[in-house]
C-alpha cells in the first residue's frame, strides 16, 4: 500500500461493484488478506468455480487450419497475448455444493488503463453497463505479478484435489495460464495443454460437459442457468457472480445429469479445443498471422503475428466477435 493510498475499508472507500457481501471485491490493498482467507477455506471447499472478464477480441488468425479447434487456439492464443485481463472471480464450493458462510465469491479487479490498454470498445461498453468503473481499475487495481505469486502459494493450483469448474473456459484459463506463468502463450495448442493439465489436473468445462447431457451446448451461461431453474445473483458480465453461477450450474448438472458422479472422462477437455469438437476445414497451407482490428485502442493499423513475433501489415477489414467466448 502507497502512502498516497487510504487504508482499505469495503464500507466508505470503494462502492462494491457486485452489491453482495457474498460476492467480495478484491483491489491491490486488501488482496494479501483475502488471500489468506481462502488458504484457509480451500480444504473444506475444494471446488473452485472460475469465470474472468477480459477487453474482447481485437484479432483473428488468417491462413488455413486443419481443424476448427486449431484455429480456435490460434485466435485465442494472440488475443490473450495481445490483452490484459480486467477482472477474475472465483468461487469456492464443498463436494456437496454448498458455499462458505459470509463470503462464497471473491471478484479479483486487476488494474486496467482505458487510455494505456488495449481493447474492443463493444466489450469495454458492455462491462460499463454491468456496473464497472474503470477508473478505480486504474487507480486501485491488482498488479498481475503480485496476484500470481500468491495464487501460486495458495494450495489453488498444482493440486489434483482441487477442482476447477469453468463454463467455455478456453479464455478464463488461457488469461490465468498467461498470469500464473508470467509469459505469452506457447504457439503450439499441445503445449498450451500441457501446461493447463499441470497447474489444473482437476478441470471441468460446462459447455463441453452439456454434450452429454439434454441441455443444448449452442448458447450461454444464461440460458444453462435458466434451463436448470437456477437464478443469477449479483450482477451479469462481472466475473464474480459469473463464477458463482457457474458453480452452482455444475452441482446441477451433477444431480440432474450425472448421477452426482463426477464424469472423469471429460477431466481437462476444453471447448473448442478438444478432438471431439474438431471438424475438417481447408488443410493448412500458410503460416498463421494475425489480423487486428485497426479499430482497437492503440492500433492505427493492423498487426501481424508469424513465428517471428509482432510486424506492420495490411488486411482487409473483418467483424470480430468481441463476446466469442461467452455463446
Amino acid at each position: 500500500m502507497t502512502a498516497n493510498t487510504p487504508a482499505w475499508n469495503p464500507e466508505t472507500r470503494l462502492p462494491s461493484l457486485s452489491k453482495s457481501a457474498m460476492i467480495r471485491d478484491v483491489w491491490a490493498d486488501n488482496l494479501e488478506e483475502e488471500f489468506a482467507t481462502i488458504r484457509s477455506l480451500i480444504k473444506d471447499y475444494p471446488f473452485v468455480s472460475l469465470d474472468t472478464e477480459f477487453p474482447g477480441v481485437v484479432a483473428k488468425p488468417v491462413g488455413s487450419f486443419k481443424t476448427t479447434h486449431e484455429f480456435y487456439y490460434q485466435t485465442l492464443r494472440c488475443n490473450v497475448n495481445l490483452l490484459k485481463i480486467i477482472q477474475l472471480g472465483i468461487t469456492l464450493l464443498n463436494d456437496k455444493g454448498e458455499v462458505p458462510e459470509h463470503c462464497s465469491t471473491w471478484q479479483f479487479n486487476f488494474r486496467f488503463s482505458i487510455k494505456e490498454d488495449v481493447y474492443a470498445q463493444d466489450s469495454i461498453e458492455l462491462l460499463r453497463h454491468g456496473g464497472i468503473n474503470f477508473d478505480y481499475f486504474n487507480d486501485f487495481g491488482i498488479e498481475v505479478t503480485h496476484f500470481a505469486e500468491l495464487l501460486i502459494s495458495s494450495g489453488l493450483v498444482l493440486n489434483s484435489n482441487v477442482r476447477w469448474l469453468a463454463f467455455h473456459a478456453g479464455y478464463d484459463f488461457g488469461y490465468l495460464i498467461k498470469v500464473v506463468c508470467n509469459k505469452d502463450l506457447p504457439e503450439k495448442e499441445e503445449e498450451f495443454l500441457q501446461t493447463l493439465h499441470a497447474l489444473f489436473p482437476s478441470m471441468f468445462d460446462l459447455k463441453y460437459l452439456l454434450r452429454f447431457t439434454d441441455v443444448s451446448h449452442s448458447f450461454g451461461l444464461d440460458y444453462l442457468a435458466e434451463s436448470l431453474k437456477l437464478r443469477r445473483f449479483g450482477t451479469a458480465h462481472q466475473a464474480g457472480s459469473d463464477s458463482l453461477l457457474t458453480g452452482h450450474c455444475y452441482f446441477k448438472l451433477l444431480r440432474d445429469s450425472f448421477g452426482n458422479t463426477a464424469p472423469v472422462a471429460n477431466n481437462g477437455v476444453l471447448y473448442g479445443l478438444s478432438e471431439d469438437a474438431a471438424s475438417s476445414v481447408t488443410p493448412s497451407s500458410a503460416q498463421a498471422v494475425t489480423q487486428v482490428n485497426s479499430n482497437s485502442h492503440n492500433f492505427s493499423s493492423p498487426i501481424a503475428y508469424g513465428n517471428g513475433g509482432a510486424s506492420s501489415g495490411t488486411f482487409p477489414a473483418a467483424p470480430l466477435n468481441s463476446n466469442m467466448r461467452r455463446s
